[in-house]
């Protein structure tokens, strides 16, 4: 499986998230796909950061200023 970007995880309709979170505990994938949203929210690209700040949300995560 591949760990998506912050649009394909915006794409997901709200009643596939935990499937989608399911689907990557399962496989081990779910770390990726945290580091991933991490780099991108610290990084230096700002319109990369605010993307997955909201992926995260998304996710129901809850992200910290």
């Amino acid at each position: 499986m591949t760990v998506p970007t912050a649009n394909e995880i915006l794409a997901l309709r709200s009643e596939h998230v935990a499937e989608f979170i399911k689907q990557h505990s399962n496989t081990k994938t779910l770390s990726a796909v945290m580091r991933r949203l991490n780099h991108d929210l610290m990084g230096p690209d700002e319109t990369a950061s605010a993307m997955a700040e909201k992926a995260l949300r998304h996710l129901g995560f809850r992200v910290d200023p």
